[in-house]
């Protein structure tokens, strides 16, 4: 699996002519494996939408918005990382306007 990752993240950088792939994960997530996977296994878009159909729309939209909770939380701590004092000044604000709101 480990290799495969590796594989996938080298060929994005191949195309996208970046050295880090981290923006990209954040964008799309952790499905762009699976997709990679899909594509790879022969199996044609077509075949995919029908997979993908046959997923009802309230179990759809549980992953969803569990994929994009968990894109929050990667795009905090990636904030924190790399832009602290702006993410804590935002955060200062938003407590701030809470504190006041009581």
């Amino acid at each position: 699996m480990e290799s495969y990752i590796r594989s996938l993240k080298t060929r994005y950088r191949r195309v996208s002519g970046r050295k880090n792939w981290n923006s990209y994960l954040l964008r799309y997530g952790r499905s762009v494996a699976y997709y990679d996977w899909l594509e790879r296994a022969g199996i044609s878009s077509t075949e995919i939408a029908h997979l993908l159909q046959s997923v009802g729309h309230q179990r759809w939209q549980a992953m969803r918005a569990r994929s994009r909770s968990e894109q929050r939380e990667q795009l905090k701590l990636y904030r924190f990382r790399h832009r602290r004092e702006c993410y804590l000044a935002e955060l200062e604000a938003r407590w701030e306007k809470t504190a006041l709101g009581t």
